[in-house]
This record gives structure tokens, sequence and C-alpha cells, in this order.
């Protein structure tokens, strides 16, 4: 039986807190790539300016793919109840970028392509595809497979699956969204600083650093959820074909 957007949020939540310190260790990697950016984009524009922030970004998106593959390994040993090897952890997350890098990659064409004929085929294209970084870095799928296998999940109960993966990431981010208007409110009140500027284009660094900070804090929620989910469709779908047999 599919679980309902509320008991994967209170899952994910659950899990959160019980394994905080051990989910925030592995997301708090991406500080540091990130204020480097932040700090690059914050000096004059020259050429090493340039070539600095190329640096930081790949170094970015190389941290990023890498933390949430650790992440989603985590989550399904954590809610398999398995032991966590950090070592060997790491090291399968290294092996893994490269397959995950060219999952997102192809989702992304797929659902470009389908804004390109129409709203309704990128909609389709989108939820068929949404797990698939997911199996390519928890169940070492091929890209190609890994495709595959998400839409194999999503066959069936399309609009279903459609309603998990919008409404429960929708939740999060509006949590998201009110812890950090709440920091950023706060601090400029605190230290008496121009409140106008937050909603500028060229916002101050600070807020930049605190965005950060605040988004390092909630990457584990997205990741543990989307997991939870693409382990439930599978725990269905297994249910489903040992009940035909």
């Amino acid at each position: 039986m599919l679980l309902t957007p509320r008991e994967l949020l209170q899952m994910t939540v659950a899990l959160y807190r019980k394994e905080f310190w051990l989910f925030l260790g592995y997301a708090a990697w991406l500080l540091v790539p990130a204020a480097a950016f932040s700090f690059a984009i914050a000096l004059p524009p020259n050429p090493v300016t340039t070539t600095l922030i190329i640096v930081t970004v790949v170094l970015q998106l190389f941290v990023w793919l890498w933390i949430i593959v650790c992440l989603m390994r985590a989550t399904i040993l954590l809610s398999e109840q398995k032991p966590i090897d950090h070592d060997l952890l790491s090291t399968q997350a290294l092996q893994r970028i490269q397959p995950v890098l060219a999952v997102v990659f192809l989702q992304a064409l797929l659902v470009f392509g389908g804004l390109l004929l129409l709203i309704i085929p990128s909609i389709l294209f989108w939820t068929w595809y949404s797990l698939a970084h997911v199996a390519a870095g928890v169940d070492d799928r091929r890209p190609i497979e890994a495709l595959a296998q998400s839409r194999s999940l999503v066959t069936g109960r399309f609009f279903s699956v459609l309603w998990r993966l919008v409404s429960g990431p929708v939740v999060i981010t509006l949590g998201y969204g009110f812890l950090l208007a709440t920091m950023l409110y706060g601090i400029a009140l605190l230290f008496q600083l121009d409140t106008t500027q937050l909603l500028s284009d060229h916002p101050p660094l600070w807020e930049n650093l605190v965005d950060i900070v605040v988004y390092v804090f909630m990457i584990p929620l997205y990741v543990i959820y989307l997991t939870l989910l693409y382990r439930n469709l599978k725990t269905t779908v297994l249910e489903k074909t040992s009940s035909v047999a």
C-alpha cells in the first residue's frame, strides 16, 4: 500500500530527527564550495573572478552529487535497520557520481523536450523519470536502466505518484521559506540592518551565507522524502507481484 504524503513526511521528519547529526554531517560538506561561490560572485568582475566562479560551480556540483548519494544510501540503510560503514558509503557515493550526473542530464533533456512539445508531455516525462537518480544512486542502475526503473514504478499509478512528488517537497519548501525569512529578518532587526535589501536583485553577502546555511539544514529532508517514496514504490510493486504469483 502506498504511503500518503503525510505519512512520508512524518517518516522523513522522524528519521531526520533521530539521525540528525549523521545527515547534517554529510550535508555540511556543501558549506565550503557554496560559501566560496558566494564570495567569488561578490568580487569585482575580471578574468580571475570568472575562473574562480567556474571552479566553485564545478566543485559545488561534485560535492552536491556526492552528498545526495550518501544521504540516499544512508536513508535506505537506516530504514532497513542496517549498520552504516561511513568509509564504504563515501566510496560508493564517489563511484555513483558519474551515473547519477548522467541520469540528471537525461532527465533535464526529457523534461525540456516535453516543454518544447507542450506542458502536458513535460509533466508526463518529469513524473515518469523523477526517481531515476534515486535508482542510479541507491540500486546502482545504469542511466538508461534507472530511467526505465523509475517509469516502471510510476506505471499504473501516475496521478498518485505525481501527488506525492509535488505535495511533500512543497510542504518542505514552505518550511524552508518560513525558516529562511525568519532568520533573515531576525538578523536584520537584531543588527539594525536595512531590510529592504533582502528583496533586492543583489542581496548582501551575509544574506547569501544565511541562505546557504539554512539550505544545508533542509537538504536531508528533500533527499529522505524522495528516497522513502522510491522505497515505498518498490515495496508495493514487489507485494503486488507476489500476490499475483
